[in-house]
């Protein structure tokens, strides 16, 4: 005898035919329960993967990149620089050290950017502080995040 399970109550075919409906007699519980654990197989496999992308996201001197900097003249140099961070940074300062052509330190300066959206590429051309007008090159010194600590 062939049954279906219907509000947990068993009918036979001859039972459902005599009230004229045509049912599909299939096993709906087995069909159920594959895709139950298709469903749990594929929720397991979306929360390891929003843990692994969930992970420690890196610090902005980690993945802010100074690519170069470069004299142009006595007052001035370009700063080509790439937020490869994957968030948009708030605020990020670049502490960089003027050295003459002998290799001796003529002074530092600070530079800032605001709100660097991710994947953000420049090429910005600065100002040379005061009294460091004979500099050959320009070097960074730290990439940080804290004001107080970029404009002591």
């Amino acid at each position: 005898m062939i049954g279906v399970l219907v509000e947990q109550k068993c009918f036979s075919k001859a039972d459902l035919s005599s009230t004229g409906a045509d049912y599909f007699l299939t096993s709906a519980r087995g069909m159920w329960h594959s895709s139950e654990t298709r469903m749990k197989q594929v929720l397991v496999f979306i929360l390891v993967a929003a843990g692994a992308l969930a992970g420690e996201k890196p610090t902005v001197a980690q993945c802010f990149q100074v690519h170069s900097l470069t004299r142009t003249d006595g007052e001035h140099y370009w700063a080509d620089w790439t937020n490869s961070c994957p968030y948009t940074i708030d605020s990020v300062y670049v502490m960089i050290d003027f050295w003459d052509k002998f290799h001796k330190r003529l002074g530092d300066g600070v530079w800032g950017l605001h709100f660097i959206t991710q994947g953000a590429h420049r090429v910005t051309r600065f100002s040379a502080p005061r009294g460091v007008d004979s500099f050959e090159s320009v070097g960074i010194r730290k990439v940080t995040t804290d004001s107080d600590e970029a404009l002591r």
